[in-house]
């Protein structure tokens, strides 16, 4: 039997592991913590504490060279978990350089969570596709969920062994915690082809060296290795600088305590400070975010704007989806709109199966992409100052973030597009114009005292593979994009049963799968390959790292690198076999030998579907789309008289509000997320056309359960419920169409003798409302008239 060693105990080398097992092969598996889960680890108990360690004095203080991603950290820092000395995680060394702890320091050392910190991908993608996530799981999992789906994936398929390296399972795979993959190298340092490969690694449990030969290695120590800083910062960074308390000196006392995104773990670290967040990726924008839960202040600096989407989204689906097994053909049944998970409404076939993957971007194609997020967001994110990418036939960008643009439209988070350059004399942000930073200074941000760099990662290859085998990979230590050529992002012609899984910039949790199904078919001979076919898959991955611009991943048509893959791990065309056509979704359960398993995933995306036309959904989107600032002008009626009044003006929809002498926060930070929305009436009654008054009034919008609910304020408080409402599409009129959809809620409240019989309908244009009208009709003894409001947005909020 083939010995191969996976390096690296994170999703990707677990799943390469599992499926070298099927194919015949006998992994083991080198991790240098003391868990499996490398990045997902999340952040220990000690790190949510709100007391920091005494080491650590204000929680920003700490040492340089944890480990991260894919392992790092010769320095002798605790693992966080039972006490031992500290190592990189994925296996590999790593010492990535490195800033000062954001945090509790107690934490795993390949961990690159924070507390609190979700998913980005719901449970439908972001899983492998014979394991499915428990019944009661949430739909977007937090790091904590994520890390446990890992520890179960490794007892159910790995035999849950986690000692030393025996196998108490018995099912044939080694698991090698607490082991530092040192050096990788062929079998007599560039013997022939297919002598194998020379593993020598460090047992941190009692510090010895070891090695052995392979019949086959795969490279699964993970992309996020090495946190990646500005230009400016780079070679201090390597030295431990950072600030606060730099014992060497070698950091400017006047210039902010500066970090990256690797070392962030709890907002309550920065509270009362002024903090400036530099990225525009996802966890830029989910760390500005979640950061001004206790800043006082936070900037927000951009390099470049991506499209920002929420988790949730608006979609139309067909009512009855085709039982055959296709999920979103307009030929099913009528379209009506859902809400679901972004990815769900992303990854949808544009062809049939296979479709083909698009590698390069080219212009046209840019253009519809963009066109697609602007259609998903409506002029929600033009609305603030952050604003909408500039160029259409660039490659779009997106970050998945719920709160960033609602902080940033009422000025809780400040924008600066830029890139930071440097910092000044005076420990000032000098930021630049333009993507690539090459111009002059074209102004300061001052008064920051902390930055976190949410800057990417570099993987660490080099601190391992032999030089011999980087030069065959084309490997560049620091390109954060794709630094391996290697076909189809796993193999490299020249070095047989040498693979990688899973290390490339955005690699999705079934790519990596389908990667673990081609190294295994590939090291077991039961997947062979056409004449020229693995140059082919070569020369395209070559293509995408060499086009300029770039996509924001390499492997960015998800669904084309899916349905390609597929292609060569089942020749025979077994899978997928549902989901195939034009319109449907695309989800790893798919792409499953066992029809069985399959099914299961498709019953449970049908749910999805089900439970995002329900109606329990659109008040959160509803009351999304509604913020920011209207005009409104509103007729009253009276119909025993034919009287009619006009009141009309203002109406703020604001989600961070304080009424006077209230401290909106508290000992864990304020809410961002789930908050009451104030609306804030301010106008002209016009009684008659000589006869004019300013009048203002002002609701809280909550919702509660499937409801959005209406309070009165009274006294600048919050009084009794008014209204309780539950949309659903318009029933009446114009329910959708290419310019949007109505959606629309009932509701009557009896005040003492007096009926309010009220109808809101909302215009939504993605996620972002375009008209409102609220239409009450009041009926009681001394009161009989109809008012009608029609509400529209102002440009910005």
């Amino acid at each position: 039997m083939v010995e191969v060693a996976v390096i690296g105990a994170g999703a990707s080398g677990l799943v390469a592991a599992r499926h070298l097992l099927s194919a015949g092969l006998r992994p083991t598996i080198f991790e240098a913590a003391r868990t499996v889960g490398g990045a997902w680890t999340p952040p220990s108990p000690s790190s949510s504490s709100s007391s920091p360690d005494p080491d650590e004095g204000d929680g920003l203080r700490g040492r340089a060279g944890d480990g991260g991603g894919g392992g790092v950290g010769r320095a002798g820092r605790g693992d966080g978990l039972r006490g031992r000395a500290g190592a990189g995680g994925g296996g590999v060394d790593g010492g990535g350089g490195g800033g000062r702890r954001a945090g509790r320091v107690r934490r795993h050392p390949a961990a690159k969570m924070w507390d609190g910190m979700t998913l980005n991908l719901s449970r439908h993608t972001c899983r492998f596709s014979d394991f499915p996530w428990p019944d009661d799981a949430t739909a977007y999992p937090a790091a904590g969920e994520m890390h446990a789906y890992l520890e179960a994936y490794a007892d159910r398929h790995l035999g849950g062994s986690r000692d030393d390296g025996g196998d108490e399972g018995g099912r044939g795979c080694k698991l090698r915690l607490e082991s530092r993959v040192e050096r990788v190298d062929r079998v007599g340092a560039g013997g022939a082809p297919g002598d194998g490969y020379e593993v020598e690694w460090t047992d941190l449990a009692d510090g010895t060296r070891r090695r052995d030969e392979f019949g086959g290695v795969v490279v699964a120590s993970g992309f996020f290795s090495r946190p990646r800083w500005p230009d400016f910062l780079k070679d201090r960074m390597s030295e431990g600088g950072g600030g606060d308390d730099d014992k060497g000196g070698s950091w400017p006392s006047n210039w902010p305590v500066t970090i990256h995104a690797r070392d962030y773990t709890n907002h309550l670290d920065f509270k009362g400070r002024s903090v400036a967040v530099i990225g525009s990726s996802f966890s830029a924008l989910e760390i500005a975010s979640d950061v001004s839960r206790s800043a006082e202040r936070v900037v927000s600096v951009v390099p470049s704007v991506p499209w920002v989407v929420p988790r949730w989204v608006p979609a139309t689906m067909p009512s009855a989806p085709d039982a055959n097994g296709g999920q979103g053909r307009a030929e099913d049944g009528p379209d009506v709109l859902t809400v679901l998970p972004a990815d769900l409404a992303f990854y949808r076939r544009r062809e049939p199966f296979p479709s083909s993957e698009s590698t390069v971007p080219t212009a046209d194609g840019n253009r519809e992409r963009h066109a697609f997020l602007k259609s998903l967001l409506g002029d929600r994110q033009r609305r603030t100052p952050l604003g909408e990418p500039d160029d259409p036939d660039a490659p779009q960008a997106v970050a998945i973030s719920d709160d960033y643009l609602d902080l940033v439209a009422e000025g809780e988070v400040e924008v600066v597009r830029g890139r930071l350059a440097g910092y000044d004399e005076d420990g000032g942000l000098r930021v630049t114009d333009g993507d690539e930073g090459d111009g002059p200074p074209c102004r300061v941000v001052g008064g920051v005292d902390r930055v976190i760099c949410c800057t990417g990662y570099l993987p660490a290859l080099q601190e391992f593979l032999s030089p011999d085998i980087l030069a065959e990979i084309g490997y560049d230590p620091e390109d954060g994009f794709g630094p391996p050529s290697l076909a189809w992002e796993a193999l490299c012609p020249s070095l047989p049963n040498l693979a990688f899984c899973g290390m490339y910039r955005g690699p999705y949790m079934f790519a990596m799968e389908l990667q673990a199904r081609l190294i295994a078919g590939s090291m077991s001979g039961t997947v062979e390959f056409a004449e020229d076919e693995l140059r082919t898959a070569l020369e395209r991955s070559r293509a995408a790292r060499e086009a300029r611009p770039r996509a924001q991943f390499p492997r960015a048509d998800y669904v084309g690198f899916m349905d390609g893959l597929a292609e060569v791990c089942f020749r025979d065309g077994t899978a997928p076999k549902l989901c195939t056509e034009v319109g449907d979704a695309v989800a790893p359960a798919f792409y499953q030998l066992d029809e069985g398993v399959a099914r299961e995933g498709l019953e449970d995306l049908r749910r999805e579907v089900r439970r995002g036309q329900d109606g329990s959904r659109m008040p959160a989107l509803v009351m999304r789309s509604i913020l920011g600032t209207w005009t409104y002008d509103r007729t009253i009626v009276h119909l025993g008289t034919g009287k009619m009044e006009r009141v009309y003006g203002m109406v703020k929809y604001s989600k961070y509000w304080t009424r006077g002498g209230e401290k909106d926060e508290e000992d864990g930070g304020r809410d961002v997320g789930g908050r009451p929305v104030l609306y804030r009436e301010d106008g002209v009654y016009e009684f008659t056309p000589t006869q004019k008054f300013d009048v203002f009034r002002e609701y809280e919008y909550e919702c509660r359960g499937d409801a959005l609910e209406i309070y009165f304020v009274e006294g600048g408080k919050r009084a009794h419920l008014f209204l309780s409402l539950k949309f659903v599409p318009a029933t009446e009129g114009n329910s959708s169409g290419d310019d949007g959809h109505w959606v629309e809620a009932t509701s009557d409240h009896l005040c003492i003798k007096d009926l309010y019989s009220a109808t809101f309908r909302v215009k939504l244009e993605g996620l972002s409302a375009s008209e409102i009208v609220i239409k009450y009709r009041v009926k009681g003894p001394s009161k009989d008239y109809e008012s009608t409001t029609v509400l529209k947005p102002q440009l910005s909020r």
